[in-house]
């Protein structure tokens, strides 16, 4: 009796990749679909922040010398050069110098930003490339579920306690990537179990005092738990 070659099953992953780099080019400046869209936002950030410039940072409270031209050139030493450095001193102590710093950065930038970006969106649109932010927003959107799953996992260790919230979601999260099978859910159930020994047993990482799951078990077994779970 013959038999066909065994077929071995290996790992796919249920996420299908993105789009494949290489390593020189991950530090690679590259323009999107949606950068036109997340440019004008920058620029109305940039925007807020300098027209609050004017009235939240001390500005308008300030006094100006009648004759600012003689005041810069006493001030910076340029035709008084004793005490030069006490003077520029006090200017550095002012509420509204370090906003100005910042103002003289951002809001160049994200002009500068925002012209590139509209340059490049015209070209694609010129040679007929795709230029929906549909994409780019879809991947920003995704990203916050995995907030979500760092949020539950904050609130249950103060329900359940760090062991089972740990093993839970150590096993929950990579079978959500796509790591599933028994192998995959001993690997990840194995070093959860470790993470747990190694920051809560070893290191006693400080968790919550009152977790429900373990008031409901015997004085001893519960201070056990407190302590080493």
């Amino acid at each position: 009796m013959t038999t066909g070659p065994l077929k071995v099953r290996r790992f796919k992953s249920e996420t299908p990749p993105d789009r494949k780099f290489k390593v020189d080019d991950l530090l690679a400046f590259r323009r999107g679909r949606g950068d036109l869209a997340f440019s004008i936002f920058i620029a109305l950030v940039a925007l807020f922040f300098f027209v609050s410039f004017f009235f939240a940072s001390g500005w308008d409270g300030r006094k100006l010398p009648d004759e600012m031209g003689t005041y810069l050139l006493r001030q910076f030493g340029i035709i008084e050069g004793e005490g030069r450095l006490e003077r520029l001193g006090r200017i550095l102590k002012q509420g509204w110098v370090a906003p100005a710093i910042c103002m003289a950065i951002l809001v160049p930038a994200a002009v500068l930003n925002l012209r590139k970006s509209r340059i490049t969106h015209n070209w694609r649109r010129r040679f007929k490339q795709p230029v929906e932010m549909s994409y780019e927003a879809s991947k920003w959107l995704s990203a916050l579920e995995f907030v979500g799953w760092f949020i539950a996992y904050t609130l249950a260790v103060p329900i359940f306690g760090y062991l089972v919230s740990t093993l839970v979601f150590g096993t929950a999260l990579p079978w959500r990537m796509g790591y599933r099978g028994w192998r995959w859910f001993s690997i990840c159930l194995a070093a959860s179990f470790a993470i747990v020994l190694l920051f809560r047993t070893g290191l006693q990482i400080k968790t919550p005092v009152n977790i429900w799951l373990y008031s409901l078990l015997p004085d001893g077994a519960r201070g056990f738990m407190l302590t080493w779970f």
